[in-house]
């Protein structure tokens, strides 16, 4: 049986295609690919060369060069024996659009109901006939994830999410042929011409709902849990949650995923995100319109039971008034808002609403002006009609429902993960000190109660900006031996970073970086811990640059986790270094995926 796959046009460089688009395909087949550079070639050749002139409305030839990715590789070849990988291959890739399948002779039907038991013809599945000769396209969940962004975008009601989401669905097939609307058009466009953007989603159903800086990238997560879990049983584990992207797309491949994350309101976003796509919608609109009501039935909410109010330091207090727009006025009305929510932390309704909440509190702050029961109205009803839209393209799609689960926890020490308990690892680190991760967050931090001590909390953050170190005890680690696990006496490379930053006179710099690679290096630790024998992890990592003597000079951060991870058991049996676009200059322009394997 031969395979081609259609990488997206969507793909924006070629370590893309060259590296992640082939790494996944061959960890999900077991078996090499070859690159196809022109899908017309292709069909010039035995087998497909038969369906150029097969009969129907659709020719398989026209399909396969609509909206063909740039660059030189176009997709990739592949043998396979197994036809039960076809599933597999249509619920998990991530940078392939669509697959073809050609197989020997045999009913239309039962070819298609043999390769995808679960696909619906004309929709996520299309034969082709050519005598007695049957070719499959196939069209990856990926690619319907991820255009329900413009179903949100373009969805009032419930109403207009189940049409919009028919639309989607049937459009592979039934809108081949149609020609979109210029791109320009500012009035008119209809749903269909959306689609048809070169862009790439990333804030699709849940991955939306909480604005978060530093997200890690939707299909590359997917990609990289591909190439570390293939067969997909077991548990995948972020210990770098963030916001959850990672939960996220492990729950939409239909793993089961735990997260680690040490700021709370990152482990509440993980947790609802995942949560809500299973949610009864019936229960979670009764949910969201009764809580709505009583933020109404109360009128303005200034001011009411301010004596109630819990104390905020004095320190804290000062931040917020400098920092967050209206911060009196806002506070007494969250405070009241969050005393509406039903139940307690850890029921799911309790937990979609304040998530929605923490996100209008980040509306208001920032750049709205719109009265609370306004702006969480807005929001809430948004978040929504997502979950709506993913149960009802989950009719074809048919994800199963699994467990992620979300956990406040310091990554360098994880008691509540089991050893030998996690098949695979996908992670993004900070980058030493390129994102304060805490800046964005403190105001729902602090108005919804989430964290004790704000102050603790930078200083247990790893990779933090702002100062999370004591000097005298960094002095102390900095001194130690091999023996006592300093990444100095383990890596040369760390060693030269830091002692290029106290030569340059940047003291604060080179005790930030030695933090953060002892940080790495207990983390590294953890990681073997935790991970069955044999276990695979991928880390996202990036280098950071400093000037010195007038030169800016890199800290290579990969190098040195290598070297760090080497030490404890995990070696790199892979690498890919890739070139990060961005729309301004900045400090990290590269990435680095190690690709490590527990001894």
């Amino acid at each position: 049986m031969l395979i081609w796959f259609k990488l997206f046009n969507s793909i924006k460089g070629e370590h893309e295609a060259d590296d992640f688009a082939r790494l996944e395909i061959e960890s999900l087949l077991g078996n090499p690919v070859e690159p196809v550079r022109n899908f017309v070639e292709e069909f010039a050749r035995d087998p497909l060369s038969r369906f150029i002139g097969s009969s129907g409305e659709h020719r398989p030839q026209d399909s396969v060069t609509y909206e063909l990715p740039y660059g030189r590789t176009q997709g990739y070849r592949a043998e396979v024996t197994d036809n039960t990988l076809v599933a597999k291959l249509a619920s998990r890739l991530a940078y392939t659009r669509e697959f073809y399948v050609a197989d020997g002779p045999g009913n239309q039907e039962e070819f298609a109901k043999r390769l995808l038991p679960e696909g619906v013809p004309g929709q996520n599945i299309e034969v082709y006939a050519n005598g007695t000769n049957r070719l499959a396209r196939i069209i990856t969940n990926q690619y319907f994830l991820e255009k329900t962004e413009y179903v949100s975008k373009l969805s009032r009601d419930t109403a207009e999410v189940e049409r919009n989401v028919r639309i989607l669905l049937y459009y592979p097939v039934d809108e081949l042929y149609r020609i979109p609307a210029s791109s320009t058009l500012s009035v008119g466009k209809r749903l269909q011409d959306y689609f048809t953007i070169r862009e790439e989603p990333s804030l699709y159903l849940s991955h939306y709902m909480h604005p978060y800086k530093g997200k890690f990238h939707p299909k590359m997560a997917r990609a990289l849990l591909n190439v570390v879990m293939p067969n997909g049983s077991g548990l995948a584990l972020d210990n770098f949650a963030g916001s959850g992207t990672l939960l996220v797309e492990a729950t939409l491949m239909g793993i089961a995923s735990v997260g680690v994350e040490i700021n709370p309101l990152s482990t509440l976003m993980s947790k609802v995100k995942c949560e809500c796509l299973s949610l009864p919608r019936g229960r979670l609109n009764e949910a969201i319109r009764s809580y709505i009501e009583a933020l109404r039935d109360h009128g303005s909410l200034y001011a009411r039971e301010t004596a109630l109010l819990p104390e905020v330091d004095s320190v804290e207090s000062v931040r917020m008034e400098s920092h967050v727009k209206g911060f009196s006025k806002l506070r007494p009305d969250i405070h009241y808002a969050q005393r509406l929510l039903p139940a307690r932390l850890g029921d799911p309704y309790h937990d979609f609403l304040l998530l929605a909440l923490s996100g209008t509190i980040s509306d208001l702050t920032r750049r709205s002006s719109a009265e609370l029961a306004d702006a969480f109205e807005d929001r809430a009803w948004d978040l929504f009609r997502r979950v709506c839209i993913y149960q009802e393209l989950n009719k074809v799609l048919r994800i199963p429902p699994v467990q992620a689960r979300s956990i406040t926890a310091d990554t360098r020490q994880m008691p509540e993960v089991g050893d030998g308990s996690i098949t695979a690892i996908v992670n993004s680190p900070p980058y030493s000190v390129a994102l304060d991760y805490i800046k964005n967050d403190f105001p729902q931090l602090v108005m919804l109660h989430l964290v004790g001590s704000l102050d603790q909390l930078n200083r247990d953050m790893m990779g933090n900006p702002r100062v999370n170190y004591r000097k005298e005890t960094i002095q102390e680690r900095m001194r130690a031996d091999r023996a006592s696990g300093n990444p100095l006496s383990i890596s040369e490379r760390a060693k030269s970073a830091v002692d290029l930053l106290m030569g340059g006179g940047r003291e604060k710099e080179a005790y930030r970086c030695f933090k953060f690679f002892d940080d790495m290096l207990a983390t590294l630790k953890e990681m073997y811990r935790v991970l069955v024998p044999g276990g695979k992890a991928a880390v996202v990592i990036g280098c950071n640059n400093f000037m010195v003597d007038g030169k800016y000079h890199s800290i290579p951060n990969d190098d040195i986790i290598l070297e760090l991870a080497t030490s404890v058991g995990l070696p790199t049996y892979q690498r890919v270094d890739r070139q990060l676009q961005k729309t301004s200059a900045g400090n990290i322009r590269e990435e680095t995926v190690l690709f490590l394997q527990k001894t």
